[in-house]
């Protein structure tokens, strides 16, 4: 006998100044509100220009709208896509300027006389993929706040992606479309969600990877005229570090004639970019994987629009004394998984020590290769797997773990910032995945949102997804989810893990490098290797070895 499964009703609302919307009740006791247009794309690499109305929009906001053309992957390795999904999803590069935004129902049946925190995620994805759907909605986060009488209402927007975001054009604001896309979104936030029952005044963002680096941006940038666009930030492995720093103009410049020169495009100027705008986009996308096959990537650039007057100062090294410099953040949670470097396994495999060791020697130095080689135990003739599990803690480091423990460092001594730091050191649930039985990059965002519970083969897995998003939820209601990370180097600092035994629990720094192996001094001398090296203020991307070329890191 077939089963019924019950449709979600529809709910119409009243929006205050944005007019009549429909939603979707789902869960029970949450009402989404799906592919929100923020603004609009007047030409293939123009600004987005904000939308201030609903205009002749259609008003049922009940389907997930259009991703941005990109190369859609396999979600086989992810259990597979969720019911309903399409694949690949639809794709529309000038309508997927969207927002979804998830509101507890009772807050619109009966608006609340405080005004609910609002919880914003920007999607991650290497610069060139990622799109709001059911794997990463925000609904079961609401739902979940709720239940612990915490509530919230959440929202993820989109962003354009590969070279409709991130190329520079030759053209009077023709640089960082995406991070102003992402600003335009979180403007409307500021405009618009308070209709919904948010409170504007306390927004707390949390991106992973991609988003994380993006937040990163936002924190080096000055506010627009209406105020602060946060107030609280989530940085989840994706600290700004020498691999994805913005790059200067001179290094975006070139990226734009390789991706001309890739597209058989041979005229110059205005004349190039006309012949590149008249594209067709999906014969872009592919022109953007081919431009990043050698392992580089798309990325912000340091242009003054962005990142003000001394834009070109902006190098990996002073990150965290510029984000410790931005006055209307005050707390913020930052971590990364405890193997962020195991997804390069496969793509790296064949890569000697002896090999690898001439490499980094040849780009920094034989000081600074001591230095490196000392801080990951790695020798000419030692054993290859042994030497494999080093190398892939090198690349995990210079991406994610070098850059996030130098921010936590200084923030936490040289600032009055709030600090909490956590390590997600739980494996990949999924056999099917590659990455099988791995705490690797990307991991947490499997139990954040709770949308993979369902797949999850134990109680224990579901239990420390539901405790996650619970933290969340609790620093975006203004909470201190634990105990402050205040650094000393004696080993006496508290750390947020995820424990797949344990769930999530608060140890110290001494605890947690004695029950792992390994310890965040690796990344103080890895860093102390770039900076003998001379890497201060230059844009060196440590993993443009040699022995790396033709492979991609992210």
């Amino acid at each position: 006998m077939a089963s019924h499964v019950a449709q979600p009703k529809a709910f119409t609302f009243q929006h205050a100044e944005l007019g009549e919307m429909t939603g979707l009740i789902t869960p029970d006791n949450v009402v989404q509100f799906r592919a929100i247009p923020y603004a609009t794309i007047p030409a293939r690499f123009k600004q987005s220009i904000p939308l201030n109305d609903l205009g002749h929009t259609n008003r049922r906001f009940t389907e997930h709208g259009f991703a941005c053309p990109q190369t859609f992957p396999d979600r086989a390795a992810d259990g597979g896509r969720f019911v309903n999904e399409g694949s690949p999803p639809p794709s529309d590069e000038f309508h997927c300027l969207v927002l979804h935004v998830n509101v507890p129902l009772v807050a619109l049946q009966h608006p609340p006389r405080a005004r609910l925190p609002v919880l914003l995620y920007i999607h991650g994805g290497g610069f060139v993929l990622g799109a709001i759907d059911e794997q990463h909605n925000t609904a079961l986060l609401v739902e979940q706040s709720l239940l612990d009488a915490r509530p919230v209402v959440g929202v993820a927007i989109q962003y354009r992606l590969g070279a409709l975001g991130y190329l520079h054009v030759p053209e009077r604001g023709g640089a960082n479309l995406a991070l102003n896309d992402q600003r335009n979104a979180l403007v409307w936030v500021q405009r618009f969600v308070g209709g919904f029952g948010g409170d504007r005044e306390a927004v707390t963002v949390f991106g992973e990877s991609a988003g994380a680096v993006s937040i990163c941006a936002h924190l080096l940038s000055e506010p627009p005229e209406l105020g602060p666009l946060f107030r609280r930030a989530v940085v989840m492995s994706g600290v700004i570090g020498p691999v994805t720093a913005p790059v200067g103009v001179g290094e975006a410049e070139g990226q734009y004639e390789a991706l001309l020169e890739i597209l058989g495009i041979h005229e110059e100027g205005e004349a190039g970019l006309e012949r590149l705008r008249g594209v067709d986009v999906e014969q872009l996308v592919a022109a953007t994987s081919a431009l990043t096959e050698d392992g580089s990537m798309l990325l912000s650039v340091r242009d003054r629009a962005w990142f003000g007057e001394d834009a070109e100062t902006v190098t990996w090294d002073r990150i965290p004394e510029l984000i410790g410099k931005c006055e209307w953040v005050d707390a913020i949670v930052l971590g990364t998984t405890s193997f962020e470097g195991t997804m390069t396994a496969t793509r790296y495999a064949s890569i000697t020590p002896s090999a690898f060791l001439s490499s980094i020697e040849a780009q920094l130095g034989a000081p600074a290769a001591s230095t490196i080689s000392r801080a990951y135990g790695i020798t000419a003739s030692m054993d290859q797997n042994l030497f494999l599990t080093s190398m892939l803690r090198w690349v995990g480091d210079a991406l994610f773990d070098a850059p996030t423990h130098m921010l936590a460092r200084h923030l936490s001594t040289q600032t009055s910032k709030r600090i909490y730091r956590y390590l997600f050191d739980v494996r990949n649930p999924f056999p099917n995945n590659a990455l099988y039985q791995q705490p690797h990059h990307w991991v947490d965002v499997y139990f954040v949102f709770k949308a993979h519970q369902f797949r999850f083969p134990s109680q224990r897995l579901k239990d420390i997804s539901t405790r996650h998003a619970q933290l969340w939820i609790a620093f975006a209601n203004g909470e201190q989810p634990w105990a402050e990370y205040k650094y000393t180097g004696c080993g006496e600092e508290r750390v947020m893990v995820a424990d797949e035994r344990e769930g999530w629990v608060e140890r110290s720094v001494e605890r947690v490098e004695r029950d792992l192996e390994w310890g965040w001094g690796r990344c103080e001398m890895l860093v102390q290797g770039w900076e003998e090296a001379g890497m201060k203020g230059k844009g060196i991307n440590p993993l443009h070895l040699e022995v790396l070329k033709g492979t991609k890191a992210v």
